[in-house]
């Protein structure tokens, strides 16, 4: 593999590990965490990022940030043609935030935090059709990107973890709710009010049913974010590009499962049909041991590289062995 750009994923200078040369600065999380136990998998480090576009995008503020934002609707726009690389850089822009605040030591965590809302506080606009103003800075999105980008990887990680050859399980109530209380750490670092932020399943669930009115598509849904990225993406395809595209076109090849991986009202609020759940379900039973794949380490390590990058690489490789350590 070409040597990869770290520039692509990197906020600063290099991002310290957690636990660096025994200095017992182990983040806001470290070994023995929930939070780590579960980020560490690398089919939830893989996954993560499609999960939570699913869990997100029929947000109704949350797509009115994208369209006016997001660089691959900004340029699907203005453009005939674009390279679907972009859509690549895309992904692994988005992951090189969260995984130096949760596997870095405390300076790196609050530098990256601080960056990412920095970056998100000029994302301001009203939403279309009705005229309501959205910041991506607000209250409201940065819990609902906390509650979703977390909740994504306790969806993967329930859903398509093995553990050696133990296939995937749901954890025990209080280990879901000790992760929970966990990661309220991140949505603080992300700008959220602390005592907004759930701390247990049964909070988020309350969480949802309180936000379940802002789920819908707004008027420009369609044209911005999935008409005109995707006509000038396919315009600016070359078999060339069919190399940097493969992890890609393997999310693809099982989006039917990721999508059964949400939970029933996320898959109504996309507008899949209650009728394909059944569908939806024999696929990922059928499609589950694939996953075991990601049991071999130059595959995990290969799809890890491609998304997180060296950075990623090298604080989970450090953060595992401490993990190792406490097990």
């Amino acid at each position: 593999m070409a040597k990869q750009d770290v520039r692509i994923w990197r906020r600063g200078p290099a991002p310290t590990p957690a636990g660096l040369d025994d200095n017992h600065d182990y983040g806001y999380f470290g070994p023995g965490s929930q939070v780590w136990r579960v980020l560490l998998h690398p089919v939830a480090a893989t996954f993560i990022g499609q999960v939570t576009a699913l869990l997100e995008l029929p947000h109704i503020p949350l797509q009115a940030v994208l369209v006016d934002h997001d660089p691959l609707a900004v340029q699907g726009r203005a453009q005939r043609r674009m390279s679907p690389i972009m859509a690549v850089r895309r992904a692994q822009r988005t992951v090189g935030v969260p995984v130096p605040i949760i596997l870095g030591d405390k300076a790196t965590a609050d530098r990256v935090a601080a960056h990412l809302r920095r970056y998100h506080r000029s994302m301001t606009g009203t939403i279309p059709g009705t005229g309501e103003p959205y910041s991506a800075q607000s209250e409201e999105l940065v819990l609902f990107a906390h509650v979703t980008i977390l909740q994504a990887a306790l969806l993967v990680y329930e859903n398509l973890a093995f553990e050696g050859l133990r296939p995937p399980h749901r954890l025990p109530p209080a280990e879901r709710d000790q992760f929970w209380l966990e990661a309220k750490q991140f949505g603080i670092l992300m700008g959220a009010r602390p005592e907004q932020i759930p701390t247990t399943c049964a909070e988020v669930a309350e969480y949802y049913a309180g936000i379940a009115h802002r789920f819908g598509v707004i008027d420009s849904f369609g044209p911005d974010l999935v008409v005109a990225p995707t006509v000038a993406m396919l315009r600016g395809f070359s078999p060339s590009q069919l190399r940097e595209l493969a992890p890609i076109l393997l999310t693809a090849l099982i989006f039917p499962q990721l999508v059964a991986v949400v939970p029933r009202p996320a898959r109504r609020n996309l507008g899949v049909p209650a009728i394909a759940d059944p569908l939806l379900m024999l696929s990922l039973w059928l499609t589950r041991p694939a996953m075991l794949a990601f049991a071999f380490r130059p595959f995990a390590d290969a799809m890890n590289r491609y998304f997180g990058g060296p950075d990623a690489m090298r604080l989970a490789a450090h953060a595992r062995e401490l993990q190792e350590r406490v097990a």
